[in-house]
């Protein structure tokens, strides 16, 4: 009975961190996987464990064990999985990031909106798992390098060693760092206005010089498999996918992991064609990141969106 006792003494604790932190142990799984169906089951199955595993809890910092316990089980889990990404492939887009307003500190917003960004969870997706995991408990949930190196599994020097290779390779996956935090609005609303009245050209003078674009279809629409750059190529891309459809599109704004994102349907349909997640910098689009997969674009579900009137002249000339 003491020894019982003892053993679950440690489970009030836990089950204050969890219910503090649920909203941030899914949006920690999700920014390790890029996929919310993976984080829905890994972020439950991370509180089962934490209830389950009490005992191993050491002091009071119930919080970090938690986050600790949820970086292994998504290290195992991206372990296991050893599915190569295609060069096109993107994340699961989410409407409105699950996390607590209690989480951070007002001043740490810009924080969350950077470490949520669309861009970045992509990106992330394209590290090494162990690299993966180390950035994440250590720019997002902010552990130490000995409770990353706890998490690893590994010694805090070879923990601090992976940290630096992963934000290396971060940088070197997402291309452009030097853009606009959040994305520039006036810019979406413009692409927006464009797109909606097939004006090609008026794309084109959006798009800087370095432009690049990314399209991915999942296993269901047929895209290119590479990156296009420049924005002769980029226009061309928007230029044919006009002709292909036989009528116009309609377009929305909505925000779509904390930044704007712009949403196309068909004309007289409901069904959404694509979602657009544009970078910016001095007024221009640095990279377009085109989500066709029918699959992904269907689990947003029905989502607030602002729509954009063709009528209504651009908020930046």
């Amino acid at each position: 009975m003491t020894t019982n006792h003892h053993n679950r003494a440690g489970l009030p604790l836990v089950l204050a961190a969890i219910e503090r932190n649920r909203a941030r142990v899914w949006a920690l799984c999700y920014r390790l996987t890029g996929d919310r169906s993976h984080a829905d089951d890994l972020s439950q199955e991370a509180m089962a464990r934490a209830i389950e595993r009490c005992a191993q809890l050491s002091g009071d910092d119930a919080t970090g064990w938690l986050l600790r316990l949820t970086g292994r089980l998504c290290l195992d889990f991206l372990r296991r999985r050893k599915t190569a990404l295609r060069i096109n492939e993107l994340a699961d887009p989410v409407v409105v990031p699950p996390m607590d307003p209690g989480v951070r500190e007002p001043e740490d917003t810009l924080i969350l909106r950077e470490d949520f960004r669309y861009a970045v969870v992509v990106a992330l997706a394209r590290l090494p798992p162990r690299q993966r995991v180390a950035l994440v408990l250590r720019e997002v949930c902010e552990l130490s390098l000995t409770e990353i190196a706890d998490a690893l599994e590994v010694g805090p020097n070879a923990a601090k060693s992976v940290l630096h290779r992963a934000r290396v390779a971060l940088a070197q996956a997402r291309v452009h760092t030097d853009v606009d935090t959040p994305v520039d609005v006036h810019v979406v609303e413009q692409f927006a206005h464009a797109v909606s009245a097939g004006d090609i050209d008026r794309i084109t003078r959006l798009l800087a010089t370095d432009v690049w674009g990314l399209v991915d279809g999942g296993d269901h629409v047929r895209t290119a498999t590479k990156p296009t750059f420049g924005p002769k190529a980029v226009a061309r891309q928007w230029a044919n996918a006009k002709r292909r459809l036989a009528t116009g599109v309609t377009t929305e704004v909505m925000i779509v992991n904390a930044e704007p994102a712009v949403l196309i349907r068909v004309v007289g349909h409901d069904t959404v064609l694509a979602v657009v997640h544009l970078e910016t910098r001095g007024g221009r689009i640095r990279a377009l990141r085109v989500n066709r997969d029918p699959v992904r674009i269907a689990r947003l579900g029905p989502v607030p969106t602002v729509p954009i009137d063709p009528r209504r002249p651009s908020l930046r000339t």
